[in-house]
């Protein structure tokens, strides 16, 4: 499907504000990983509102960071990337996933309603995603899983995260970003679980 917002030119994009921001902080997020990479189709999205991104760029960095343990965050982000069925956030936090220590059998098990073969608090992280995917509250239940580790910092990056991820399911979905073709063999996106996942 061809791109309803063609992302920004890298060219053009390098030599923008957000283009100098974005190569800070892309040396700095996944050690590393992202830098000898060009920008990301999603910030070349979103760069054709440059307010927008301004306003957005600060917070997906942020997430990015370590206020939670990188695979508990990676897990959340491929969770919301299932529910929300956003190829393009699966395709890339695939590869995240692996590089912080999720196996693909892990990965695999993210697309499924089955939570038994993860631990409790695991479960719980799942168990967040889902509930403020389709009540947009975490429960009583999940939530005092939750608070038995985290802190209070951390039960409010959390859905942060999560509603961060959602918002840009959003316009990946609806702007039909392709997946960059530097990303090797990008994973599949797994069926969502029903019609309203």
């Amino acid at each position: 499907m061809r791109p309803r917002i063609d992302p920004q030119d890298v060219d053009e994009f390098a030599v923008t504000p957000a283009g100098h921001a974005y190569a800070r902080t892309a040396k700095e997020s996944l050690n590393g990983l992202l830098a000898d990479r060009p920008p990301p189709n999603v910030t070349r999205t979103i760069a054709n509102h440059p307010a927008l991104l301004a306003a957005i760029q600060p917070l997906m960095a942020h997430v990015a960071g370590e206020v939670l343990p990188a695979r508990e965050r990676e897990l959340v982000i491929l969770r919301t990337a299932w529910r929300s069925q956003a190829a393009y956030v699966w395709a890339h936090h695939h590869a995240a996933g692996l590089f912080v220590g999720l196996s693909e059998t892990e990965i695999a098990r993210v697309a499924s309603e089955d939570t038994s073969e993860w631990t409790l608090f695991e479960a719980a992280l799942l168990a967040a995603v889902d509930e403020l995917h389709t009540r947009s509250v975490i429960s009583d239940d999940t939530w005092k899983r939750l608070a038995d580790r985290y802190t209070e910092e951390q039960l409010l990056e959390l859905p942060a995260l999560i509603g961060t991820y959602k918002t840009l399911a959003f316009i990946l979905n609806s702007c039909a970003t392709p997946i960059e073709s530097w990303l090797e063999r990008p994973a599949a996106l797994p069926a969502g679980p029903g019609r309203f996942c």
